[in-house]
């Protein structure tokens, strides 16, 4: 006994169609999606800097809890790490140990962060590297390395997310 094929078509193109759904709203960029997206990877910074109008031209800044660790193999005398003219290692700075870990918060603004890295040695220290390794809750660390001219260090170091 054979089938009558055109309702054999009919549904195998139902099947087709029920799976057709599901895989189209998988891979369309949909509202609901984007918004998923959205809240799990911002989830922990708290929108726009306050008091500022939002514009889809101005780049958003968020203030993120951020676990900071300075890599180095001599112990500097002094160390400091700016953002915008504030201080972020604490005081005071027990820098005989590597890691130096502490947390902080940090202001993300995702066309790039600018922080100012100041560390001077004792005289005699040999060139060194100091490096800055930045891990903020719901972002990818970054990191950077830097290498001193003489006993002293001062460089802009550019993190972008």
């Amino acid at each position: 006994m054979r089938g009558f094929p055109p309702l054999q078509l009919l549904c195998l193109a139902l099947l087709f169609g029920l799976l057709a759904v599901p895989l189209v709203r998988l891979t369309s960029g949909t509202p609901a999606t984007q918004a998923a997206a959205h809240s799990s990877g911002e989830s922990s910074a708290q929108g726009v800097v306050a008091g500022s109008d939002h514009h889809p031209a101005e780049a958003h800044v968020h203030k993120v809890r951020t676990r900071f660790r300075l890599r180095f193999a001599h112990a500097p005398a002094q160390l400091s790490l700016r953002q915008e003219g504030r201080e972020l290692v604490p005081k005071p700075n027990a820098t005989t140990a590597s890691p130096l870990e502490f947390e902080a918060e940090l202001e993300i603004d995702h066309a790039g962060n600018e922080l100012l890295l100041s560390a001077a040695w004792p005289e005699g220290t040999p060139e060194t590297a100091l490096t800055v390794e930045l891990e903020p809750e719901g972002l990818e660390t970054r990191d950077a390395t830097r290498w001193s001219k003489s006993a002293k260090l001062e460089e802009v170091l550019l993190f972008q997310w």
